[in-house]
């Protein structure tokens, strides 16, 4: 197996890894959530409660940084030597720290030798390939591997270290790992033999049951929003004949073919104009063969001195020419027709790529370079400019993907910028005659260094949205609690502290309920039942009305208010000591004594949590556009799908800044934004999107790929140059 054949099955075996861990990590992550939060819902001690939720928060804040950092050690895991476990470090002083290393370790123990069994052949078949694959001697313990059970479980204990939780979370988290993660190597083994073995890499190791039927299976959905990469094929060719393959990736036509076919004959027929033109103009008919042709391999030659050139590609054409005729030794040489439509073609093609108005100033001159190598190719390549695909025009979408998200905010150490020149400089200064440019290569070593980056910006992006999500959720309990108590508050006039406590900690219970299950539910029902019978109940005829009434509240109310209070974020003697208020105010109104004191005091707390006060952000409504609004560009902007880019900028005088549509919320119609790397830039109204296009501060980004848009351009505007030749 060559170096770059096997450079290639490395990338298929890291992409694997990625795709097959990714989605139980996520999964692990979602159960946690639910797990702390039901046990917090049903912890009875406040300290418990506290415990939970606070695990709660800092599990949410440190999931990104986690899932990053372990799939990273698991991507590496193929890739480093296998090494020996580390030796125990001597015994510390301080005893509960070794304890809760033991049990952690005890803990994932106990779930690897559960499954040791059922992936020892897998894992066997796998590192005895990986270790033909390198060229080294297997290793006698498999477990000491880092793609090995044991050698994840230690990645994701060390991934975990950033987490600010205690032993008992960790435990949960843990165990919660082995039912997720370890659980879905078996798949993963076979899925990586399978590869290793049609590679042929040992294919006569036997297969298991299981390997045969998981091999043949699909690995599940990477968590990503964008379209997943394609993945490299191992067994592609390296050097076909006549053109380079997309050496390790799939040909799939990029739809450009028409686009480049109706090019050509626009050319054509532009350059048939022009001649014709020209001869009528002089009168004089050429005389076959008074011009000699410029040799393909002294054109070649040119580009290949020229490669260094930076100026404006229509401009490069009569610098082509002299220094072709030099090679050739002939003044008088002219380029063929076919080379001389491609030449002007390419020239045209990256003019408008040097001069589009989607791209960010810094990347419009830096992928004009590849104007040179691109020309070399498609002079020696007819496949670039009349094949379904070729690697070429595919990196120019690649790159033109990354250049439309870029922004120097989104990149502040300008590391996507420099690798994006690092690859066009790689590519411009090719000038070895007998060895195709590397388009293909260049796609696979930028896809596969910037992997980690886009999966780290899915996921960010992913935890952006759930954020919004459930931001936007809230503020609808909140709307819909506050209606449903100012409704019912409006039709009453209770005491004060009736008002405070159902304003108050209880409107903060009714949210939670909304959101938990739903307004038609039971438990949501009760909830209410609750503010319909105390607001009964304080009214001072209650008790001559309906007694027995009066009895059964006394009875269920006080026992409510404590449970439902409980999954609010009260102290136990807070809920306690409102409990025994309702409990003393309801035996007052059965008896018929005077109202206690409290009933008409302002209770400081009680104001604090007032919905009015608590949520004024959530119930304020938006104002009305001042100005009517362009309503087409409205509708455009209710339509648009996610994933389309927009410019955004403070003010007139300030840099843009790129981001893109992620999401749209049911709810409130409000489109979210994040930039390149998943991170929230804005969320915004349409009307008040349409406002700031309307004023400048805003823009659309045609995100169609680059190729196509530019072609697409060039193509309208030959349209229009070729009749006018014509009539002239």
């Amino acid at each position: 197996m060559g170096i770059e054949s096997k450079a290639v099955l490395h990338a298929r075996l890291r992409s694997k890894v990625q795709e097959w861990l990714a989605q139980p990590l996520h999964a692990l992550f979602d159960e946690l959530d639910t797990r702390l939060f039901d046990l917090a819902e049903r912890s009875r001690s406040a300290a418990q409660q506290h415990l939970y939720f606070d695990a709660l928060r800092q599990l949410r804040l440190a999931r990104v940084d986690v899932e990053t950092r372990f799939l990273q050690s698991a991507d590496q895991a193929l890739q480093a030597e296998v090494e020996e476990d580390a030796p125990e470090q001597p015994g510390s002083p301080l005893r509960l720290i070794e304890k809760d290393e033991q049990e952690e370790t005890l803990h994932l123990e106990s779930h690897i030798q559960r499954l040791s069994e059922r992936l020892a052949p897998g894992l066997g078949a796998l590192l005895s390939r990986l270790s033909a694959l390198e060229g080294r001697p297997l290793h006698h313990d498999p477990q000491v591997s880092a793609i090995s059970p044991r050698g994840l479980s230690r990645a994701f204990r060390e991934a975990m270290q950033g987490a600010d939780i205690g032993i008992e979370i960790r435990l949960i988290v843990l165990g919660l790992f082995g039912q997720h993660v370890l659980r879905a190597l078996e798949p993963l083994y076979a899925c990586l033999n399978a590869i290793l073995a049609e590679a042929g890499i040992l294919p006569e190791l036997p297969e298991t049951p299981e390997f045969t039927a998981q091999a043949r299976g699909k690995a599940p959905a990477p968590i990503r929003r964008t379209p997943p990469r394609r993945v490299p094929d191992a067994d592609a060719p390296t050097t076909p004949s006549p053109t380079p393959p997309p050496s390790g990736l799939e040909a799939r036509p990029d739809g450009n073919q028409h686009h480049l076919d109706e090019l050509h004959q626009l050319m054509r027929a532009y350059h048939q104009s022009l001649h014709t033109r020209s001869a009528l103009a002089q009168d004089v008919e050429e005389e076959p063969g008074s011009r000699t042709r410029l040799p393909a391999g002294s054109l070649d030659a040119a580009l290949a001195r020229l490669w260094t050139y930076e100026g404006e590609p229509l401009e490069f054409k009569p610098q082509l020419l002299a220094s072709a005729r030099e090679m050739a030794q002939d003044d008088n040489a002219r380029l063929a027709s076919e080379d001389e439509d491609i030449v002007d073609l390419i020239g045209l093609l990256f003019t408008r790529i040097r001069n589009d108005p989607d791209l960010p100033a810094p990347l419009q001159g830096m992928l004009a370079r590849l104007h040179i190598p691109f020309l070399r190719t498609a002079l020696k390549d007819p496949t670039l400019l009349h094949g379904a695909s070729h690697p070429a025009r595919e990196l120019i979408d690649e790159l033109g993907e990354l250049a439309i998200s870029w922004c120097a905010s989104s990149d502040p150490n300008h590391a996507l910028l420099k690798r994006i020149a690092l690859t066009v400089e790689q590519l411009a200064s090719h000038f070895q005659d007998e060895h195709p440019i590397a388009f293909a290569q260049a796609i696979l070593d930028l896809r596969q260094q910037l992997e980690t980056q886009r999966h780290r910006a899915d996921l960010a992006e992913q935890r952006t949205i759930e954020t919004a999500i459930g931001r936007e959720r809230l503020a609808l309990a909140r709307n819909r609690v506050a209606s449903l108590l100012q409704q019912r508050l409006r039709q009453h006039e209770p005491m004060p502290w009736v008002r405070q406590l159902l304003r108050g900690p209880w409107s903060n219970h009714l949210a939670l309920v909304w959101l938990r299950n739903n307004e038609s539910s039971q438990p949501f029902r009760q909830a209410l039942e609750f503010v319909d019978e105390l607001l009964w109940a304080d009214d001072p005829r209650a008790a001559r009305t309906d007694p027995a009434r009066l009895a059964r509240a006394r009875q269920t109310l006080p026992d409510q208010l404590r449970t439902g209070l409980a999954g609010v974020s009260l102290h136990d003697s807070e809920i306690e000591s409102l409990t025994l208020r309702l409990r003393s105010f309801l035996d007052a109104q059965a008896q018929g004594n005077e109202a206690p004191d409290f009933l008409y005091e302002n209770d400081p707390t009680l104001s604090q949590s007032d919905f009015s006060s608590q949520w004024k952000d959530t119930l304020t409504e938006e104002q009305p556009a001042p100005a009517p609004l362009d309503p087409d560009l409205l509708a455009r902007l209710r339509s648009l799908p996610p994933g389309t880019w927009f410019e955004f900028r403070t003010s007139p005088q300030q840099e843009m800044e790129r981001a893109k549509l992620c999401w749209t919320s049911p709810y409130s119609g409000k489109s979210l934004f994040v930039n390149r790397n998943g991170l929230k830039v804005q969320e915004i109204a349409p009307e008040s999107l349409a406002a700031e296009i309307e004023a400048g501060l805003a823009r659309l980004i045609d995100s169609h790929r680059l190729l196509e848009r530019n072609l697409r351009a060039l193509i309208d505007q030959l349209r229009q140059y070729v009749p006018a030749a014509r009539a002239s």
